[in-house]
């Protein structure tokens, strides 16, 4: 995974994470809870990826993302969040 490909999962881990946050917070000490909510986002950021991103990138892992597949992936991850939180 490239730095730029790595810090966008990051951040969609992320996004995620706080969004179960707000309506199941899972206290820090829990660790092995966190862990858990943590593999199982990045099962659905898989998943939605796999959803997401057109066939023709799918198909050939080694093409670049051009900005239109990253604003989809935007998109879908955000509106996740919002599905998550029931804003």
């Amino acid at each position: 995974m490239s730095d730029g490909t790595h810090s966008y999962f990051d951040w969609q881990v992320s996004t995620l994470m706080l969004a179960y946050d707000v309506v199941d917070p899972i206290p820090r000490s829990e660790d092995r809870r966190i862990a858990e909510r943590q593999r199982d986002v990045e099962k659905e950021i898989h998943d939605l990826a796999q959803a997401t991103i057109p066939p023709a990138y799918k198909a050939n892992p080694n093409l670049d993302f051009p900005p239109a597949v990253v604003m989809l992936l935007t998109r879908a991850t955000l509106k996740r969040a919002v599905e998550i939180t029931g804003v």
